[in-house]
């Protein structure tokens, strides 16, 4: 009856103003837009539907008609823009909110259905019931395996290292990294996501003290991570990801030089130990068929300081999940020594679904990646003296329930730098730049319950 009510006062409370401006371009678009939509003919009705919206024709049962049109074509995302001015011009209609609510679901913004749904109200509530309140939401375990190429170096150390002044130098060698993370669904459109790593490395490690001079081949680090991050989402779609990263390090590293017996160089080899961490502020909000992301962070890695800004956009041309491309551009202050350096590293991402049943993800990097950090500070590249110059990453999720769980698994290959790190800081003219590859396996479990 309300809805009679509507299209009656639109029909008759508006008749002088659609007399004197286009009230036969009003019943024509409406009568079209009628007969399309009873037949279904959801590719007519769209263009038919933007023709009446550039006439400046709007009311209810336009929306409605157009985010049906959208959301049979599986374009979730534009759906939910009719629908949501379908609800502005019938407040609290129950089948605006029931397609407004599976529009966001089926385009993966979970936690604004979930807003959606706190607006339901007599049979639409008990027909979609609320989900039960659940302390743990998400259970997440990863592995990663990195491996580095650079077996050529291990062959032939003396070969890179010769005729370098008192300082130190490190090559990746190989590491692995475990993870586990938790997210906590507190309230409709807030939640709390954390994160416990562990990784443990092998570094070629050459040293040089001015007496004293080694290359070792499996310097062992250990490295902790606690990250830890609240998510705020808003019914307009903005995501609002405060984040805290605490990174404690552990690794061997002489402590004591001396002549031993028979003139042979004598080391005792210690265990040193840093804390650093990364705070800052991720925000993202949907617009139309595009994600707008801007993060900044501050991070203190390797004794140097740094601001680290990060701005991007993803497209997702269908309105779904199964076809979206991304650009992102981080600019990097980082200042040490003294010194302030600026970097820019470009990014690019591009993922395609296959038949709702996989889903293929390649990204790609390229820029002076120094205590570099992604993923909304998630992940941290901050191995000492060695620089990222290229990564290519490319994954396959697999959805495993219902209920969302999904199970990944990819490679990263990646162009690595290190340079030489003079004690005499009047010395930094001497890189010693050594170019070589790695290569990462990886694969997870993220069960939602």
């Amino acid at each position: 009856m309300h809805r009679l009510t509507i299209i009656t006062l639109l029909f008759f409370g508006l008749a002088p103003c659609l007399q004197s401006q286009d009230y036969t371009g009003f019943t024509r678009i409406n009568t079209e837009i009628y007969r399309l939509y009873m037949a279904q003919e959801w590719d007519s009705l769209i263009p038919a539907g933007k023709a009446g919206l550039k006439q400046d024709i709007d009311y209810y049962y336009l929306r409605m008609r157009l985010g049906i049109a959208y959301y049979e074509k599986e374009n979730y995302r534009k759906a939910a823009n009719h629908f949501t001015t379908a609800l502005e011009l019938n407040q609290d209609d129950p089948l605006a909110l029931e397609y407004l609510y599976f529009s966001r679901l089926f385009s993966g913004q979970l936690e604004q259905s979930r807003l959606v749904r706190k607006n339901f109200r007599g049979e639409l509530s008990r027909k979609i019931p609320s989900p039960e309140s659940k302390f743990i939401d998400v259970v997440g375990i990863e592995y990663l395996n990195n491996q580095g190429l650079n077996d050529e170096i291990l062959n032939n150390p003396s070969d890179y290292f010769t005729g370098l002044p008192s300082g130190m130098q490190y090559i990746t060698n190989s590491f692995s990294n475990s993870g586990l993370s938790l997210t906590h669904s507190l309230a409709p459109g807030i939640s709390l996501f954390h994160a416990f790593t562990s990784l443990t490395k092998k570094n070629i490690f050459y040293y040089n003290d001015g007496s004293y001079e080694f290359l070792m081949e499996d310097q062992q680090v250990k490295q902790r991570q606690y990250y830890f991050s609240p998510r705020f989402t808003t019914f307009s779609g903005f995501v609002f990801i405060p984040v805290f990263h605490l990174i404690n390090v552990r690794y061997q590293t002489p402590i004591e030089t001396s002549m031993g017996p028979g003139g042979t160089s004598r080391i005792i080899f210690g265990e040193g130990m840093y804390n650093d961490y990364v705070g800052g502020l991720g925000i993202r909000k949907g617009i139309g068929s595009f994600d707008l992301y801007l993060g900044n962070f501050y991070a203190t890695l390797n004794d140097a300081e740094q601001f680290q800004n990060r701005v991007g956009l993803t497209w997702y041309p269908l309105g779904n999940l199964n076809l979206y491309a991304g650009s992102y551009l981080s600019s990097q202050y980082e200042r040490a020594n003294g010194e302030g350096v600026v970097r820019l590293v470009p990014e690019l991402l591009f993922g395609i679904g296959v038949s709702g049943k996989i889903w293929i993800e390649l990204n790609a990097s390229a820029g002076d990646m120094t205590n570099y950090t992604e993923r909304n500070g998630y992940i941290i590249y901050n191995s000492y003296s060695n620089i990222i110059e290229k990564k290519l990453l490319l994954s396959l999720t697999i959805p495993v329930s219902e209920k969302g769980s999904l199970l990944y698994f990819g490679g990263r290959w990646t162009a690595d730098r290190s340079e030489f790190v003079p004690n005499d800081q009047a010395l930094d003219n001497i890189t010693n730049s050594i170019s070589y590859n790695t290569l990462s396996i990886y694969g997870g479990l993220s069960w939602r319950f």
